[in-house]
């Protein structure tokens, strides 16, 4: 982990201080890139549109493990 004081002060001493919103610029990117790959889980009970179960995505992958894809699986069986 980065010791921002330290960061900070390195680059004053180094006389590179403009430098910084064009590293917090990079920071907020790399940031918002990692939150897009992140893993996600919802669950029923914090998420309305679930019947029940829940449902993750990674890395573009969906596992549906949700009550209502269930009862989607048994309709399209019934109707045939």
């Amino acid at each position: 982990m980065i010791d921002y004081k330290k960061f900070i002060a390195h680059l004053k001493r180094t006389g590179r201080l403009k430098l910084l919103p064009q590293v917090l610029a990079e920071l907020k990117r790399e940031e918002a890139r990692a939150a897009k790959c992140a893993p996600r889980v919802e669950t029923a009970r914090k998420n309305p549109t679930l019947i029940s179960g829940s449902r993750s995505l990674k890395d573009g992958i969906l596992i549906d493990r949700t009550g209502k894809r269930a009862l989607l699986d048994m309709y399209q069986k019934i109707i045939g």
